[in-house]
């Protein structure tokens, strides 16, 4: 166990970037923005390597190098390509960084009201970034653009949405009407064009949940339904949804219904993976997006580990299942909160807010620090299967080249 309050400083600066996405149209209104230059601009070359002897280290990444892309929000991952942002005064610099280090492009946005998404649409992964009407110049008009994620090449828009980025995926939704309410109506985006696929002002019975790299779910009639967002595109809710669930099996409140991305979730971008889906933020299904198996239940938050394929799930208990939902282990154990999973080990903060960590596998407490050691104490978010790994520390995230880089 390793004790360390680490996540209080980040937690800090993403709220400095991105609380006012979230107020209310009437606050943004007369505010003007700063000065910026939208168009992605292409970069080519390497992070900062980070001097490791000012960094409290995982043992088993201990001897790899170590990468400062600059980042302060948590970093997107899709097709080797990570995407996050840092900001210079009042302008946010998004940076999209492959997998060896090399920063591919960078964009500027707002430093508020802005938001981002990562999708997909014929094999080609894309970057979906807000921004304000170049024609208003003032916050509250949003607009979404999406880029190519490797090449920042621009694909469709920009195009008019309601409101801030909501997510997951392509959804937006109108402002609050005050700073703390509940963003309004949401519509989703097709990830093949930007044009609109449903908006709730225009369909009132339906509940967008989120779109999943072209995979849109909604709840309706009383159900949980998947479609791709071709067959939406195409011919709307006359098309047949991919899976179903019922609303009533699970005790769910339809219209309180909310999805949320489990972290790390590896299979997502290739048309598996899994959703969170539940009415609050601790008793949630985690659900195949492949076919709508449920593969846990009360669970308040979930990752999977690319290496072993097993999800871990947090709640009133620690417990590890394969892909296939097979409960490979259970432990009463509450408070806790999932960081991240990767190289087969969960790492959780505990409600004493020290880190612990556990294999995957077995649930055995595993001993995956130096306890003599110092320095900015750096927790594994996630670690895909070429090495790379996402690092979150007290005030920035960081990035491990994966093993073709180290040679």
């Amino acid at each position: 166990m390793v004790k360390s309050r680490f996540r209080s400083g980040i937690a800090v600066l993403a709220a400095v970037v991105l609380t006012a996405c979230g107020a209310s149209a009437n606050s943004q209104e007369q505010q003007l923005l700063p000065d910026y230059d939208p168009t992605p601009t292409q970069v080519n070359s390497s992070a900062v390597e980070v001097d490791k002897t000012d960094l409290w280290l995982p043992l088993q990444l201990a001897e790899q190098q170590v990468l400062s892309p600059g980042w302060l929000t948590e970093p997107l991952h899709a097709d080797g390509v990570f995407l996050s942002a840092k900001h210079d005064d009042d302008v946010l610099i998004f940076r999209a960084v492959d997998a060896t280090g090399s920063i591919l492009w960078e964009a500027q946005r707002p430093r508020s009201c802005t938001g981002f998404a990562l999708t997909a649409t014929n094999d080609q992964h894309l970057a979906v970034l807000t921004d304000i009407d170049a024609d208003v110049q003032t916050f509250g008009h949003t607009t979404a653009t999406a880029y190519d994620l490797h090449t920042g090449q621009q694909v469709w828009g920009p195009v008019d949405v309601p409101g801030p980025h909501h997510g997951p995926g392509t959804v937006f939704a109108a402002p609050p009407e005050a700073a703390m309410g509940a963003s309004g109506d949401k519509a989703v985006l097709d990830p093949a064009s930007g044009q609109v696929l449903l908006d709730e002002r225009q369909v009132p019975e339906v509940n967008i949940l989120g779109e999943f790299y072209g995979l849109v779910l909604v709840a309706r009639d009383d159900e949980v339904q998947a479609f791709d967002a071709s067959a939406l595109a195409e011919s709307g809710f006359d098309a047949d949804p991919s899976w179903s669930l019922s609303v009533a099996d699970h005790k769910w409140d339809a219209e309180q219904l909310h999805a949320a991305v489990p972290g790390p979730n590896p299979g997502m971008e290739n048309g598996a993976g899994a959703v969170l889906l539940g009415t609050n933020s601790t008793d949630r299904a985690l659900i195949s997006l492949t076919d709508g198996a449920i593969i846990a239940e009360e669970v308040a938050a979930a990752g999977q580990d690319s290496s072993s394929q097993t999800w871990v799930t947090v709640g009133e208990e620690l417990a590890g299942y394969s892909a296939q939902g097979e409960l490979l282990f259970a432990e009463a154990l509450e408070g806790l909160q999932l960081i991240g999973v990767g190289g087969a080990i969960a790492y959780v903060e505990n409600a004493d807010g020290d880190i612990q960590t556990h294999n995957v596998i077995t649930g055995a407490l595993s001993r995956s620090y130096d306890p003599q050691a110092t320095g900015e104490l750096v927790v594994p978010q996630l670690i895909d299967t070429n090495g790379a790994a996402i690092l979150e520390g007290a005030h920035s995230y960081y990035l491990v080249p994966a093993y073709e880089s180290r040679q």
